[in-house]
This record gives structure tokens, sequence and C-alpha cells, in this order.
């Protein structure tokens, strides 16, 4: 039965402070809260408390108790993710911080989403109008100028339901003691001097305050202390290796915010080493041996071992001289703290070089390849940094054609010749998220990632079979590139067209329908639209950019120089796309949206992202899967872009382009 609370009385309310808590004395402490409201029936709880002070952390230990098992995700960019138990019993775990409108989260359906049987949502003051909690936690660093320090943990509940809270602490480990009366015990720092072990496994002091009972508040404030015994190692929860002809990357996935590393190249032969102090050498750790395969383009062999009694080598034996940059990156979406080691060759690899590798042999242009050669060598035309855009004037709509003057035209009874201009139509085909960043994932697992690659490839195959067309990936395999990088490869390879391929998800499984997006100077054509924006653009932060790095400057100079034409001409081309998506799906909204895409910013290429399903919805999920539907979709979207190019042609360029 759910208990009903009266805002209006304090008096009703009662607050339980915990001080000092690290992050294993928060994981006990959300195990305890998770038992603690089952027990109870509590079907709404709130967490309160700034960007890392472990929010999430919290919950899934409080989910983990109440019997989830596997990887838990943080909602940080789903909004919303949904767990049943054992018992059949509907869990959500909302995260608000990315609504940037107090109403947003109704309007999205997410009062349906709380409707279940428990509730757990951080970040409440981002939304208003939200139900009374039963139970609300406000959390922050003990320390100001400490915020990887403990925590010290307000937890706000019926006053009826104090003493059960203080059972539940005590059984779980924690020890309250009756502290002096003061007149504001909730902020009364604990006493340091009174701390005693506690099984080796944590210290704790608890403290008990009361007003006394002319108080008019009747605040109960409770103060417990957990700090470690001894040193912690630094836990290595996963490791993933993503091996690609652009760069391997290799992620170490971990729990410490402050992770000290070392790294040194060495030559003849060619090797990388990586120190990790604070680590020591585990299960997961050792999985990096078995994860590299023998056709990774740039590592050899690997060997992992413990150097020091608190440090981990890592020793890469590569195949070729290689420019590493290793850096962290701070807990974002379902992971934790990363350290990631990007393997990169001394010379980048050119789009141009893959676009030769990408065209059948039997339909590649031997001067064409040999003028491409020559660039690859430097002996003309830019390099594939350089992101300067088209001087202003020299591009034109891409419904003009070129004029042949009276003298040039066939005589009437002369034989037709083609016409000297054409060439080649190059379409960029870019197939979203890859590698670290799955995109959304359907309840059966389904990821993003997976799905549009497949689309994508076979749309390739497709457009390869139309005369004077050819299609180019900007990835082509499970890995990460990033959006700046993206839209460099399509400006590199001189596309006629850009074509980002996605699948949506949303808060409500009931959403549906195929869309078609692009870019918009003047804000989002919905809130919807707005909302995928954001979503979409979040793939850097996930998929990990090393701020400062290249990608990050070439991303920075590309998404200043979208143009009003750029915008017109995409969205006639999203309009013939969406004709044709129609015919295999229903759509989610009967005209192309518009919204600030940044893989859409390229400035002298029409661009559309084009989400194919929403993989939130189990119906449209099971369809994702199956490869007819894929087909389907990759033959819809290619009759998009031939209509478009017939009705469109592009203005001639060199015969390389």
């Amino acid at each position: 039965m759910r208990i009903q609370i009266r805002h209006a009385m304090i008096v009703d309310r009662q607050t339980i402070r915990f001080n000092a808590i690290d992050l294993q004395g928060l994981q006990l402490l959300g195990s305890c809260l998770g038992h603690f409201a089952r027990d109870h029936g509590l079907r709404l709880v709130t967490l309160s408390g700034q960007l890392g002070a472990g929010k999430t952390s919290l919950v899934r230990s409080w989910l983990t108790a109440l019997g989830v098992t596997g990887r838990i995700k943080s909602p940080s960019f789903s909004v919303v993710e949904n767990y049943q138990l054992d018992d059949g019993s509907q869990v959500a775990h909302c995260d608000f911080y990315r609504l940037d409108d107090p109403d947003a989260w109704q309007a999205a359906g997410l009062r349906d989403a709380l409707a279940c049987d428990l509730a757990l949502v951080e970040w409440p003051e981002k939304a208003q109008g939200l139900p009374a909690a039963d139970l609300s936690l406000a959390i922050d660093w003990s320390q100001a100028n400490d915020p990887e320090g403990p925590r010290d943990i307000h937890v706000c509940l019926p006053a009826s339901l104090s003493t059960a809270l203080v059972q539940s602490a005590q059984t779980a480990g924690f020890s309250p003691q009756v502290c002096e009366a003061s007149t504001d015990p909730v902020d009364q720092p604990a006493d340091p001097n009174k701390r005693t072990s506690m099984g080796g496994l944590v210290q704790a002091v608890g403290a008990v305050g009361a007003v006394g009972a002319g108080s008019a508040s009747g605040l109960l404030s409770l103060s417990f202390v957990l700090i470690p015994t001894e040193a912690q190692a630094t836990a290595v929860t996963a490791v993933r290796v993503w091996p690609s002809k652009d760069y391997t990357r290799i992620t170490i996935e971990h729990d410490n915010a402050k992770l000290g590393f070392y790294t040194q190249t060495l030559q003849s032969p060619p090797r990388l080493f990586v120190d990790i102090s604070g680590v020591r050498l585990n299960d997961k750790l050792k999985t990096l041996l078995a994860s590299v395969k023998p056709d990774d383009p740039y590592i050899s062999q690997l060997r992992v071992g413990q150097y020091k009694p608190d440090v981990v080598r890592i020793v890469f034996d590569l195949k070729t001289d290689i420019k590493p940059q290793v850096f962290t990156l701070k807990p974002v979406a379902q992971y934790r703290h990363r350290l990631v080691i990007d393997l990169y060759p001394t010379v980048a690899r050119d789009p141009l070089q893959a676009l030769l590798e990408q065209v059948d042999e039997s339909r590649r242009d031997p001067a064409e390849a040999a003028r491409i050669q020559d660039i690859l060598s430097g002996k003309t035309g830019p390099s594939f940094s350089d992101p300067t855009p088209p001087a202003s004037g020299q591009t034109s709509p891409p419904e003009q054609t070129a004029q042949v003057s009276p003298k040039d035209k066939p005589a009437p009874n002369a034989p037709r010749s083609e016409p000297t201009t054409k060439r080649l139509v190059t379409i960029a085909l870019d197939p979203g998220h890859g590698g670290e960043d799955p995109g959304a994932i359907g309840k059966r697992g389904t990821r993003e990632k997976d799905v549009v690659l497949r689309i994508a490839r076979l749309l390739k195959r497709k457009i390869d079979q139309q005369p004077g067309m050819r299609a180019y990936l900007t990835r082509d395999g499970d890995y990460f590139v990033p959006l700046g990088r993206r839209v460099a490869k399509a400006r590199r390879v001189k596309a006629d067209l850009f074509v980002s391929i996605h699948a949506d998800a949303w808060v409500s499984p009931n959403a549906r329908g195929s869309s078609v997006y692009v870019l918009s100077e003047r804000g989002a054509s919905s809130t919807a639209a707005r909302w995928m924006a954001n979503k979409e653009n979040s793939s850097d932060e996930i998929g990990g950019v090393r701020l400062g790095g290249a990608d990050e400057d070439v991303a920075q100079v590309l998404l200043d120089m979208s143009t009003t034409a750029q915008i017109r001409d995409s969205l006639k081309f999203a309009s013939f796309v969406l004709n044709q998506v129609q015919t295999v799906n229903r759509l989610h909204k009967q005209q192309v949206e518009q919204a600030g895409f940044a893989v859409l910013k390229a400035p002298d290429i029409p661009s559309i992202l084009v989400e194919t399903a929403f993989i939130s919805n189990p119906e449209e999920e099971r369809r994702l899967r199956d490869a007819s539907y894929q087909d389907q979709m990759a033959e819809a979207l290619m009759r998009g872009i031939k209509t478009y190019v017939d009705k469109n042609p592009p203005l001639a360029k060199s015969r390389m382009m």
C-alpha cells in the first residue's frame, strides 16, 4: 500500500543524515535502502545532488539488491531505463538532467513511466509537477574542495518510518548512538574521535540527535560515518578492444577518478608500454590477451602483468610505428571512468584510400585511381586535415546544370555521345555510433550501431550497382568515429550527398515510425526533434573524444560552416527520401523534421539523417532485426537518393569526382 506524505506538515517527515560515505559505504547504503523501500512499499524515490556525486552508483546498488542482474545502464541519455523484477514488479530508473524545459518530462510521456511499482528519479528539480516522493535523498561532497572524496547523504522520509530505517541501518552494519541535543542537529558534524572498528571492513560511528519536544520542527537527525580501514586498489570492471584500419582503441573501465598512468614508446621493434598505478592484475585485465585478434592492423601481440605491487604494466608489440593517444574519460551513460589507449598510425589513413578500397575493382576508373594516388603521394590536391570551406560564391544549387553552347551541340543526325562533364556521383553513407558508443539498445538487446551498419552496407551495394553512382562508408566496422571526423571524411572524398543512418529510441515503448531530419539554424521543428538531436550529438561524449585533440579541432571548424543553401537543398533531398521510406514503414511525422544535428553541418553537401524505426518499440525492434526489413529500408533509401540525383544532377567537377 502506498504511503501518503503530507508535505505541508514538516513534523510528519524526518531527515536521516549519513556523513563521510565512501564508495564502499555508498554501495552498502544503496543495498540497505533497496531492501527498505521494497519492504515498506515505497513507490517514488528522488535523488538530488551535483554531477558525479554518486546518485547513479547508489541506484545501481539499490537495483542489484532488488535482484536486477547484468549491466545496469545509466539513463543519462535514454532518460528512463525500465526493469522487471523476478516477482513481476516494474521498476523505472529516470534521469532528468538533460531536460531543458521543466514541463518536458510530461510532454515526453514520462508520467506514464513513473506509474510503476517503484520509480527512482535523479535530478527531480529539473521537472515541474512531480508527484510527492515517498523518500528523497540529497547527496553532496563532504569537503567542497575534494569532489572525489566521501559524501554526505540526507534521507528524508515519513516520521513513522524513521525507526524502521534505523533498524535496517543497524542490520546493515551501522551503529547509531544518541548524541547531545542540538538546535541544528542535521548540520552538526560527526565527532571523529568516536570512530570504532567494525569487522575490519569499515569503521563506523552513528549519532542520533532529537530536537526537544518543544521544537516546532520535530526533525530527527541520524549521522553515520564510514571510512575504509585500508587503501583499496582500483577495480577494473571491463576491458574492450576496437580494431579498425583507421586506428585501434583499447578501453579499460574502472572506478578510480584519479587513476595514474605512464606511457613510453620504444623502437626496433616498435613497442608501447602503459603503466597503470594503483591497480592489481585481475581476471578482467587478463582478458586483454584474448581480445587482440591476429588481423588487428596495429597490434602484433599484447602482454600484461603485475610490474610492481601497485602497478600493472601493459606491453603492446606493434606491427608498425604508431602515434599513441592515451587519456581518461569521466563516467557517462552506462560507463564508469575509462582509460582509453588509441593507437593511430604515424601517417593518418586518408579517406581517399578508403574510397579506393571500397570501390569494386571492376567499376574502378584507372584514370581516377591514378589521380587519387597522386593526391595520396602529395603530388597534387589538398591534405585531409584541411577543413577550409569553398569560397563564397563557388558553389551553386545542385539543380543547376552545365550549359552547352550552340556550336558544341551535335548535329541532328549525329550519334549522341556522353557529355564530357559526366562523372560519378558519390554518396557518403554514415552508419551512426560504433565502438564504445552502441547507440540506442532495444529490450531484446538489439544495438543501434549494429543494425544501422548492416543497412548502410546493403545500401552501399545497391548504390554501387547504379550506373554513374558510388557510395562511401564513413565507418565500415564496429569502431567509433567522432562526429566532426565523419563530416571531414565526406568532404575529403567530395561527396555529393550525405546520409546518416540511425534507429530511434524514445522514453515510451509506444513511439513508432520512421523519420527524416535535416539541419536547422533556427531551432528544432519540434520538442521531439530537439530531443533526438541532443541524443545523437552526445555520441562524441559516449564514444570518447580526447579534449584538445585533432578531431575536436576539425569538428569545431566544420560545425560552424553550415549554409542556408545547404539546408535548402537538404530539405529537397529529404523530401524524396521520406516519400520512399513511407512505402516500407509508417512515418513518425508526415513531414521532414529539422534540428541541430552536428553530423549534418557540412557546408557544401546536402545532408540528411534517417531514423529507420524506433528500436525502443518492441515490434519495430523485431523488424529492425529482420534481414528482409533491413533490405527493404536500404532499397527505399536508394530509390529516394536516385530520384533526387536524377532530378538534381550535380555540377561537373573533376573527372575524379
